[in-house]
């Protein structure tokens, strides 16, 4: 018999059996639900990390600290002549980068720029007649993707513009974001080097370039009012000019000339006793743990299709049972042991098929609908967290079919080798 006509028969025996064949496709639809909800979840997962590690570095950019040596790891013993290179913390000392450091990053092969970060710790924000608030100040970058609710920098910024975040628009007293673009604010900071019984503090003006919203991609701007890496440093050095932690960073930023040279500066850097951490490397923390959940999730999957296993091969040898004489039947006819197997072979094929279209498409239709919901719940606008391949999903299918036909082979071979007189007289 053809193939087309041994598939269309398993179909029909199928048929005769409805109820049978719905429970078993269901027991296998368990895992594929499963299987391809977690494959959406990493995949959507997967490009959310990477929309926030490239919306928020460049390529061409590593984090660099100090790297401490394993002699100096652990509780030190205090040493006059390094105090000048490590701040004290609650948790213990912190290495800390010196402009010798910075000069020395900067000779390195393919490093274009090294720019310390800054982070001046200003007294507050202000404007006339206004109150007076609390701000944290970062730098700009023009990798950092941001969402403008008026103005924009257009990738830019100069040294005596400020952009604002959205909740500092009407505690500043602006009717709305438009009206505050274009207006002045005041930042004040105290000279941290002045004493204390004279205290010394001054006030930087600048233009409100823009307003930026909450971004779900956008960390770096989520509470921080941004200016330019002069106008940083300008604030940095009133700040902390003459005092003992002056050009001590624990951070700097390290841009390279191409995004394919980042691999081969980190590993100059490590050797030169540097920690660097490339948009590559932050992405691949967050990947790990992304990929250890998603198995956990393909594990249940796969557990309940084993478990479906058992139910496919009870099904078929049950259907052997029920047919033996309509087997018999069909080799008294004429019909080869390859083609009854063959025909069990593809009622298994059937059964995956549906379990994994049903089980796949409810998936489908779970995630659709899930998706709305849960980046409504994590405030994430228009990205979705379940991202659904038709790849993947035809994967699952076909592998599930695989599966089924494989759990189907011993009850195949059983009916194959059936004799046709003593089936015949089976009632």
């Amino acid at each position: 018999m053809k193939i087309r006509d041994i598939t269309i028969r398993a179909g029909r025996s199928l048929k005769q059996a409805k109820a049978r064949t719905l429970l078993t496709s269901l027991a296998i639809g368990v895992g594929a639900f499963t299987i391809t909800l977690s494959l959406a979840a990493g995949a959507g997962g997967r490009a959310y990390t990477d929309q926030i590690v490239s919306s928020n570095t460049d390529s061409k950019e590593l984090v660099v600290t100090v790297q401490p040596p394993k002699s100096q790891q652990g509780p030190q013993k205090y040493s006059a002549s390094s105090a000048g290179s490590v701040f004290s913390t609650a948790i213990g000392s912190t290495e800390v980068l010196t402009q010798t450091d910075i000069d020395r990053i900067s000779k390195v092969t393919n490093v274009v720029s090294v720019t310390p970060n800054y982070n001046p710790q200003v007294k507050y924000i202000t404007r006339e007649s206004q109150d007076k608030y609390v701000a944290s100040l970062s730098t700009f970058s023009p990798s950092v993707t941001l969402t403008f609710v008026a103005g924009s920098t257009n990738g830019a910024l100069a040294d005596n513009e400020i952009v604002l975040t959205q909740d500092y628009v009407s505690a500043l007293g602006f009717k709305n974001a438009q009206d505050s673009i274009g207006k002045t604010v005041e930042i004040a900071a105290d000279k941290l080097s002045a004493p204390i019984t004279a205290p010394e503090s001054t006030t930087f003006t600048f233009k409100i370039k823009a307003i930026s919203s909450a971004s779900g991609l956008a960390f770096r701007a989520q509470s921080s009012l941004l200016v330019s890496s002069v106008a940083a440093k300008n604030l940095y050095d009133y700040i902390n000019l003459g005092t003992r932690g002056y050009d001590h960073f624990a951070v700097t930023s390290v841009m390279v000339n191409n995004p394919n040279n980042a691999q081969s500066v980190k590993d100059a850097l490590t050797k030169l006793g540097y920690r660097a951490q490339t948009a590559a490397d932050i992405l691949g923390v967050v990947n790990t743990f992304i990929n250890v959940l998603q198995g956990i999730l393909l594990g249940f999957g796969a557990l309940a299709i084993l478990t479906s296993v058992f139910g496919i091969i009870n099904t078929q040898y049950i259907s052997v049972l029920e047919r033996t004489q309509q087997i018999g039947l069909m080799k008294a006819l004429g019909m080869r042991r390859r083609d009854v197997g063959r025909l069990f072979k593809l009622e298994a094929a059937w059964i995956g098929f549906l379990g994994g279209a049903i089980g796949s498409g409810l998936a489908f239709i779970t995630g659709t609908i899930a998706n709305p919901i849960i980046s409504k719940a994590l405030d994430l606008g228009n990205i979705r967290l379940l991202l659904f391949s038709p790849v993947s999903t035809l994967v699952v299918i076909v592998g599930l079919i695989i599966v089924s036909v494989s759990s189907g082979i011993l009850p195949a071979r059983k009916a194959a080798k059936l004799d046709p007189i003593d089936a015949l007289r089976t009632e």
